[in-house]
């Protein structure tokens, strides 16, 4: 089964944190005496937080001022209580926006984000750990965890890697029947590579019973939308006669296209084909020739 690992790109949208956490709930403010010889109030020290509340408004107001610096002190520590405030920051250290880049510490947190539900932080850990990227450590085990809980409507290419790494067994066992469903997700939403891989999982009868007349149907839809896997899978059908009887007429569109669409095996089958029809041919022509000495 053929599968594709995608690199996600970078999050392009920044989440803004709203600033007056439980606003309405205030009563209206109160001049307050005191005492002749009381000490006067400490001010509140601007580089520290009281608790997650007072953390997430100062790094918000922080990120709305840009001062990055600040952010980062600020909003890791209210990820309990809004996971994007550790996306936030998870990225600024990851792109180094006005800090020193830290790939591990942007991996960590959004892991905390993703752990919280935070799905865009689920889909930006996943490449991290899998890939290996900006100095982070390759996680297949919690890179396949990250993917499967970023599959979604905004993510259907972590539908793909999540089933791809389940059906190989990379980073845990093996598990065909979910690496079918999630090819299935991933195909209903509108992702090419999941058709294909999830036709290819049909074809085969691998996660679950085979279903030829579907593979089939998948790949010629994925063909028609110029997916080249999906057109050599639909040659070998009638190359090989997964349906009947091989039919090298029907194969051989369907292969040349996804030759002259790049996909580079399908050109050897191709070529494959030609040079058995030419040897048929030959011999045929051979069969047909008298043999010397003999009239007809």
């Amino acid at each position: 089964m053929n599968g594709l690992m995608k690199n996600w790109t970078s999050a392009s949208a920044v989440f803004a944190l709203v600033m007056g956490w439980g606003a309405g709930c205030a009563g209206p403010a109160v001049e307050t005496t005191r005492s002749k010889g009381d000490p006067a109030p400490k001010a509140a020290d601007p580089n520290s937080c009281t608790d997650a509340k007072d953390c997430l408004n100062k790094g918000a107001l922080a990120h709305q001022k840009k001062d990055h610096v600040r952010a980062v002190q600020f909003l890791p520590k209210a990820c309990d209580i809004e996971p994007k405030a550790c996306n936030i920051a998870g990225e600024l250290l990851r792109k180094g926006e006005g800090v020193p880049k830290d790939g591990p510490k942007a991996a960590d947190l959004h892991g905390k984000a993703c752990d919280k539900g935070l799905v865009i932080s689920c889909a930006i850990e996943a490449q991290l750990r899998y890939h290996g990227q900006e100095g982070v450590a390759v996680d297949k085990a919690r890179a396949r965890i990250a993917f499967e809980r970023s599959c979604s409507p905004d993510f259907l290419d972590s539908c793909v890697n999540a089933g791809v790494m389940y059906s190989s067994g990379e980073g845990g066992d093996p598990n065909k029947e979910k690496s079918r469903v999630l090819y299935q997700k991933a195909c209903d939403g509108g992702e090419q590579t999941g058709c294909v891989n999830v036709g290819a999982m049909y074809l085969n009868g691998e996660g679950g019973p085979p279903d030829k007349t579907r593979a089939r149907t998948l790949f010629e839809q994925g063909c028609e939308k110029k997916n080249m896997l999906a057109c050599f899978n639909l040659g070998l059908i009638y190359a090989k006669g997964l349906e009947g009887t091989p039919d090298f007429n029907k194969a051989s569109p369907y292969l040349q296209q996804a030759c002259d669409g790049g996909n580079q095996e399908s050109c050897k089958v191709v070529q494959q084909i030609k040079d058995d029809q030419a040897k048929q041919a030959a011999a045929a022509a051979a069969a047909a020739k008298p043999a010397k000495g003999k009239k007809k």
